[in-house]
């Protein structure tokens, strides 16, 4: 989730410990939390897609504090893993 309440997910087609892999980020909805106190999760209709990784089995989504970049970490099984940043979370 981002610091704005944006809710950010992944996605990926997994055929097999020696792949192939694909993924997504998607935007899938919002939390808000009212002048009472309230929380509300609002899920999207149809998630918008921020960016697709060919090969890649995205597993994990994080904002990281202070910035407006996702740090995102693949486990692709045989193939390894890997991590890297994607400007995601910001507002």
């Amino acid at each position: 989730m981002t610091d704005s309440g944006r809710i950010l997910v992944s996605s990926a087609a997994d055929a097999g410990d020696d792949g192939p892999f694909d993924s997504a980020v998607s935007e899938a909805g919002r939390v808000s939390v009212s002048a009472a106190g309230r929380v509300r999760v609002t899920l999207a209709p149809s998630p918008t897609v921020l960016g697709t990784f060919p090969q890649y089995k995205i597993e994990a989504v994080e904002c990281l504090p202070g910035s407006g970049d996702a740090l995102l970490g693949t486990d692709d099984e045989n193939l390894g893993g890997h991590v890297r940043t994607a400007p995601f979370c910001g507002t």
